[in-house]
Parts: C-alpha cells; sequence; structure tokens
C-alpha cells in the first residue's frame, strides 16, 4: 500500500459553503481560459436547507457560487456548454451558468418527502443516481438509472439509507450505500436495466468511518472511496481499493479534517493528483480545516476519462 499526505487546497470562506461541500468534478464543458472545478455546496446548515453550485478557479482558487433553490445532491455536465443537471430536492432539473437560473422541465424523481437526492453520475445512457433519507434511519431510499433517451426513470435498489458514491463499466455496478458501511459489487444488467447479486468488496463495520463519495481508476479497475468519520479524529482518510478482491491499493491522510465526502481525480501542473472535498456538518467545535479542500499526490499514472455529457434534450420539454 502506497501512503499520501494531502495538504490544503482550498477553503471557502463562509460557513455555509463549508457546511458540506460534495460532488467535485473537473469542469470540460464551461468554457474558460483556466481549469474549472464544479462542486456542490448541499445545503448550508441544518436549518438553512437549500444550497449552492460553485466553480473553483483551479488557478486563481476563486469560488464563484451558485446559490440553488433547495438542496444539492450532485451535478453533471451537460452537451449544452455551461449548462449542468442538477439533482435537486426530488427533481432532476437543468441549471444555465452563464444565466445563472434553472433551465428546461423537471423531470420528478420521487414524491416522498422523507428522501431527496443524493450522489450520482452521468453515464452513456443518461444518469445513475440515488437518494437519500433525511434522518438516516429508514430503508425508503433508492438507487436509479434515467434513461435520456426514453426519458423512463428505472428503480434498481428501493432499500437503501443512504445512496453515495457509484461506478458503472459494463456488466458491474460498483456501489456505496453508507449506512451498510461496505463498499459493494453488482452485476449488473444493462439491458433490463437492473441489478444481480451483490458481493462485499471492502467492509468498514467494525469501525467509525462511513463510505461516501468515489471515483474509478484510469483502467477502472479500482476506486477511490472518501470516508465520513462523525467523531472528532485528528484527521481524515481516504483510500484506493482494488475492485476484484478489496486489496487497498493506496491511502490518504486528511490532517484536521475527519469528514472526507468525495474525490476527484485528474491532472494538476503535470501531475496526476486526488482531490477531497470534507465537511464540517454539525462538528462542534469544527476540526481546525473541517470544510476545505484537500490535494494529495497518487501513484496514478494517468487521470480517468470523465463522465459522458448528459444529452440537455432529456430535459428540455
Amino acid at each position: 500500500m502506497q501512503a499520501f499526505e494531502a495538504k490544503p487546497f482550498f477553503t471557502p470562506q463562509s460557513a455555509a459553503l463549508r457546511f458540506l461541500p460534495e460532488c467535485p468534478r473537473v469542469l470540460r464543458n464551461c468554457p474558460s481560459p483556466d481549469p474549472l472545478l464544479g462542486w456542490v455546496a448541499i445545503q448550508e446548515s441544518f436549518e438553512v436547507l437549500p444550497g449552492s453550485f460553485n466553480i473553483l478557479n483551479l488557478r486563481t482558487l476563486e469560488n464563484e457560487v451558485h446559490p440553488l433553490p433547495g438542496r444539492a445532491g450532485f451535478f453533471a455536465e451537460t452537451d449544452l456548454p455551461g449548462v449542468i443537471v442538477v439533482g435537486l430536492e426530488r427533481d432532476l432539473v437543468l441549471y444555465d451558468i452563464r444565466a445563472r437560473k434553472l433551465a428546461g422541465k423537471p423531470v420528478p424523481v420521487t414524491s416522498d418527502e422523507r428522501v431527496v437526492i443524493n450522489d450520482g453520475v452521468a453515464i452513456d445512457r443518461g444518469l445513475l443516481f440515488g437518494t437519500k433519507h433525511t434522518t438516516f434511519k429508514e430503508r425508503i431510499a433508492c438507487m436509479y438509472l434515467f434513461d435520456s433517451t426514453t426519458r423512463k426513470l428505472h428503480t434498481l435498489h428501493a432499500s437503501q439509507i443512504c445512496a453515495n458514491g457509484k461506478f458503472l463499466k459494463g456488466g458491474s455496478l460498483v456501489d456505496i450505500d453508507s449506512f451498510n458501511k461496505t463498499l459493494d459489487y453488482y452485476p449488473f444488467d444493462n439491458g433490463a436495466p437492473a441489478l444481480g447479486e451483490p458481493r462485499i468488496i471492502a467492509d468498514f463495520r467494525d469501525t467509525p468511518l462511513f463510505p461516501d463519495g468515489l471515483r474509478p481508476s484510469a483502467d477502472g479497475e479500482s476506486v477511490v472511496v472518501a470516508f465520513y468519520n462523525p467523531e472528532m479524529a485528528p484527521e481524515g482518510v481516504a483510500r484506493e481499493f482494488r475492485i476484484r478482491d478489496g486489496e487497498i491499493l493506496s491511502e490518504w491522510r486528511l490532517p484536521g479534517s475527519p469528514r472526507v465526502t468525495c474525490p476527484e481525480i485528474f491532472e494538476h501542473e503535470g501531475r496526476v493528483k486526488v482531490l477531497f472535498t470534507t465537511a464540517v456538518e454539525g462538528m462542534e467545535p469544527p476540526a481546525p480545516l473541517a470544510g476545505s479542500m484537500f490535494l494529495g499526490e497518487s501513484a496514478f499514472d494517468k487521470a480517468p476519462e470523465p463522465p459522458p455529457l448528459f444529452a440537455s434534450a432529456a430535459l428540455l420539454g
């Protein structure tokens, strides 16, 4: 196993943006002379639920905030420059960055107010995402596939608590339902679509750690998983797991921020780095670097291909 210490990279100025950052993605269809990182602040606090979409300039470290009218679980880029799709509360919506407003026709996912949309990713046929029970107690959250061609919403799993990181490759799906405290592998039938019987890749039930977001390696043979530690630990942790046997290939330590929410793997200054978002979310008092983004070295010689661009026509009505 290779060990790395990630360094603080960017700290949002406001407490609202440090509360629950998630879903960092390097942008590729948002015109700019500088490299940009998109990310969501899911909500501002326990009391203030609306969140925001953010654009961090990776050269200047200036952050542009786009307030949203609800909790933002994830975003994905679309085939329209400067337009993203957002999992907002219980709907899939388009957001026009330049116009700073919602666009198109929302697609309702559920009317159950006990859940909201959480983590997700664009895939070749649409979007793969999940919901979470807002008090993290009941198995009423779901994993969905939204087919952008047919505009049909398929339920892949109907008894999760907090659907989080996902990676789909051919006939296999790597999935995290955080409160199971396992990293799971499912055979995936793309035609149905449907999941087969799962197996556990890695098990964290004897630790205080909850697996959260993930990103795949370039070859798709491993995934980097961020761990959310609800305890006041001196540092956070993320690990790279080989999918076929669960072996830990790499580990990152994040001093001063135990609640690591999601990684992103990308080329930065000529090397493949891993960036991590972290959260405060109720920590009293907050750890010294809670809510900051961290950047770490890696053993990767290549960054993974970005997710496909979502077909915006599916939400243009």
